[in-house]
């Protein structure tokens, strides 16, 4: 008797951990989440958009269509309330022009992310690269399935890794360099924890710019000349000390290392254990240390953002109360203002971040 109790209390738990298990958790989910054999259910088309079906079954559009059936409402495409570390694919559909010094400019929606293909989104091929800048990834193949594994691995964020790269014009993209090694937080960007900030955020340890190089390898290349910004590397002990030491362009030497991690200009802490059991990526306000690294999303975004070059910032002015989009800025609305730097906040003098690494701002004038 007390074997079968104990059996039914260990079946119990057993159907109780995998019931809360996210859905590409710890390998294939459930087929029909995201295929359809038919394109039928109850005497209705699945996918009445597409009323002769999908390639691979899908059962939405395509396969960025297909996840964001899911992920638009996790904050992945969410009018700009994403405020995860990858971005809000919402920003692909927003471009801003204004006029200045006698001039009009534009920051292009296709400028502000990875044009993945979402075609019941409103989420079209990139229409000024035919190609990964840097590379030779077409255009025209780029989805959500690019990058993410949708039937589960055991990488970070189900990334593709060496082993086997994603679906491509009929066969495989090869990826010469595994997945990184990071700790993130909810996919839940929206709200609940998954919402980057100083404190709360995606940790990383190693391997981020050269997993990137998979498509946008010519970007490395001359990594280690003074022609293109080193990623992937130690920072030096200069930036290191500046890192801790810069607060703001009105405090560039009142940081300290416990509390000097910046949101915006996320690092590779190489050293970082995440078995320890003190580790925490929801209380994780550590500054750098040596042999931390910087990497590419140091400066960008892995999705998309309000910014050119799917920058974490505004790099085109000076300062970031300057940052388009701006109130009078065409194609902008207020939201868009409210949620371009999600909750960061900042002094009305502060210069680009990219001073929290160099502090070229020491004695600029104010705003």
């Amino acid at each position: 008797m007390k074997t079968l109790v104990k059996l039914t209390l260990i079946l119990t738990l057993a159907l109780s951990a995998s019931a809360v298990m996210a859905f590409h958790d710890g390998g294939v989910a459930e087929c029909a989440g995201c295929h359809t054999m038919h394109n039928s259910q109850d005497g209705q088309l699945v996918d009445p958009a597409n009323p002769t079906g999908n390639a691979y079954l899908l059962n939405a559009g395509n396969s960025s269509d297909t996840c964001l059936q899911c992920h638009a409402s996790y904050g992945q495409f969410a009018g700009g309330t994403g405020y995860g570390a990858g971005g809000d694919f919402y920003w692909l559909t927003k471009t801003w022009s204004w006029s200045a010094h006698g001039h009009t400019y534009t920051s292009d929606a296709d400028a502000h992310g990875h044009n993945v293909i979402a075609p019941a989104s409103n989420l079209t091929q990139d229409a000024t690269l035919s190609m990964a800048p840097g590379g030779d990834f077409l255009s025209q193949y780029l989805t959500c399935t690019s990058c993410h594994d949708p039937h589960g691995n055991q990488n970070f964020r189900i990334l593709y890794g060496s082993e086997v790269g994603p679906v491509y014009n009929g066969g495989r993209y090869d990826f010469n360099a595994d997945a990184p090694v990071a700790f993130g937080n909810s996919r839940r960007t929206v709200s609940g924890n998954g919402v980057e900030t100083d404190l709360a955020h995606t940790v990383y340890k190693s391997g981020m710019s050269n997993w990137c190089a998979n498509c946008h390898d010519q970007f490395h290349s001359s990594n280690t000349t003074n022609f293109v910004h080193p990623t992937g590397q130690a920072m030096s002990s200069m930036v290191v000390s500046t890192y801790n030491a810069y607060v703001s362009s009105d405090d560039l030497l009142g940081g300290n290392v416990s509390t000097s991690y910046m949101g915006l200009v996320p690092f590779e802490a190489v050293n970082v254990d995440f078995d320890d059991p003190q580790f925490d990526s929801t209380n994780y306000t550590e500054g750098p240390s040596a042999g931390d690294q910087v990497m590419c999303l140091s400066c960008h975004r892995a999705h998309a953002s309000p910014f050119e070059d799917i920058a974490r910032w505004d790099m085109s002015e000076t300062f970031l109360a300057d940052s388009h989009p701006a109130g009078l800025d065409e194609g902008a609305t207020q939201d868009d203002l409210d949620n371009m730097y999600y909750n960061y906040t900042f002094v009305e003098n502060q210069r680009s971040l990219c001073n929290k690494c160099h502090a070229k701002d020491y004695g600029d004038a104010p705003y």
